[in-house]
């Protein structure tokens, strides 16, 4: 992608959630959450795996929230989930239907991982309303180039546009760099699984919109009106 190629982001329709699904797998598979948690070797394998594991984790938060889509000449070259504040967290019966995706191909030890790794994350969660960010990923060939700043500042948007706090969960160091330019801070860190996370807020009064560039996308006000529909 070059500075003349334009960089869209707009809501992903139902339709369009295997392919995001896909994105992520390929784009986290090297998450040091991910690769304890399936414990494969082969970089591949755990890619395949994971787009099974997102397809329902996708399916359920695109029913509590929204699921933003990166394009760039047709192509989805970038995914950004974010849950609406009271309805971040899966219910019981969205939990049962990733449980096939986890077992398949997997040692009974896997499931138990990702339920650890899942509850570690559910109970650090903020008690007051929220808009819970994740998964945010960029397919690897298309790192780099801007993309992942495009889909923050459209979150940012939309967030600063209702004056809601904003929470995310990261294991890696150099996305706490990157999610910091966006005026989110460190709130906790431990370890999941062995592997260090941090866990990170923004402020819902809109002092972090100001100089936010943002890509072409749908009016903020109409996205908030949408989802609630």
């Amino acid at each position: 992608m070059t500075q003349d190629t334009p960089l869209t982001v707009r809501r992903l329709q139902r339709e369009e959630l295997l392919d995001a699904a896909r994105l992520v797998g390929r784009s986290m598979s090297d998450n040091p959450v991910n690769v304890r948690a399936f414990g494969m070797q082969d970089m591949k394998d755990r890619s395949l795996a994971l787009a099974r594991f997102f397809v329902p984790v996708l399916q359920g938060l695109y029913l509590r929230g929204s699921i933003l889509g990166a394009f760039t000449n047709g192509t989805l070259v970038g995914v950004c989930g974010m849950g609406r504040p009271g309805l971040c967290q899966p219910a019981f019966l969205e939990k049962v239907r990733v449980l096939p995706a986890v077992v398949r191909g997997h040692s009974l030890s896997t499931p138990l991982r990702v339920l650890r790794w899942a509850g570690e994350w559910a109970r650090r969660d903020p008690p007051e309303p929220h808009w819970h960010l994740g998964p945010v990923a960029v397919d690897p060939q298309w790192q780099g180039l801007g993309i992942g700043t495009g889909m923050l500042s459209a979150f940012c948007a939309i967030v600063d546009d209702c004056r809601s706090l904003s929470y995310l969960e990261t294991d890696k160091s150099e996305n706490v760099r990157f999610y910091e330019k966006f005026g989110f801070r460190v709130v906790a860190r431990a370890e999941v699984l062995g592997v260090a996370n941090w866990f990170m807020s923004r402020p819902g009064d809109g002092s972090q919109a100001e100089g936010l560039k943002q890509p072409e996308m749908i009016d903020a006000r109409t996205f908030m009106e949408n989802s609630a529909s």
